[in-house]
């Protein structure tokens, strides 16, 4: 399942986060939780780092919304 289809809901949240407009999760941190989990489950590996993780979780979701785009 995309992540397009799994947040289809939340997709201009999550657009204006991967475009770096808002901070996911201080804007909705349960939503950052739930794609979060949903990249954990995909196979992404996060660090431990929360800046790390939030930079990974962004590059995850640009990729992803900028590839349903093309």
């Amino acid at each position: 399942m995309s992540v397009l289809a799994k947040f289809k809901k939340d997709i201009s949240m999550l657009t204006a986060a991967a475009n770096g407009d808002c901070y996911l999760d201080v804007k909705n941190p349960k939503l950052y939780k739930k794609v979060r989990r949903f990249y954990e489950k995909e196979g992404v590996d996060f660090s431990g780092d929360l800046e790390d993780d939030y930079q990974t979780l962004v590059e995850c979701l640009f990729n992803d919304l900028n590839c349903a785009v093309s």
